[in-house]
């Protein structure tokens, strides 16, 4: 039974090296007070590269990713055998957590949404599996590694 809940836990879990989710809040808080959004590229759970992409609704409150700059990223994984591992984006004025537009406006499924919230004085960072009417947080675990982030294209 512990291995079963370990290797659950384990599949859940969304593996970030230290630099990456550094480079993450940094574009967040560089395009603060506008929302921004990326993704994260890798395999399974495990991140090893950011994309930070425009925010086509250049506004506070919404986003949208420019889709040129989604096809580029989704190009570049394919390319060397990755895929999106997760989306993020932030939330200047609000918490980390899924607001009902974010709800509405999830297009891809179970693909985990990495909200970073700049509330408060020091950035939160939260992810969670959206569907249409509820929400569910998964772990982030931080990894340490001496490895600079690989930044895509966009």
């Amino acid at each position: 039974m512990r291995s079963s809940i370990f290797t659950m836990l384990h599949e859940t879990t969304l593996l970030i090296p230290a630099p990456i989710q550094a480079a993450m809040v940094a574009h967040c808080l560089r395009e603060a007070p506008l929302e921004c959004c990326g993704v994260l590229g890798g395999n399974g759970r495990t991140v090893d590269s950011f994309y930070p992409l425009r925010n086509a609704k250049q506004s506070e409150t919404r986003y949208e990713a420019d889709a040129t700059e989604v096809i580029r990223a989704v190009v570049e994984l394919r390319g060397r055998g990755a895929e999106f591992v997760a989306i993020y984006h932030s939330h200047p004025k609000w918490q980390a957590v899924p607001s009902q537009t974010d709800l509405n406006e999830n297009h891809y499924g179970d693909l985990p949404r990495i909200i970073v919230s700049l509330l408060g004085e020091t950035p939160e960072v939260r992810a969670w599996r959206l569907d249409p009417e509820n929400y569910e947080e998964i772990p982030v675990t931080v990894v340490p590694t001496q490895v600079e982030p690989t930044a895509g294209t966009g």
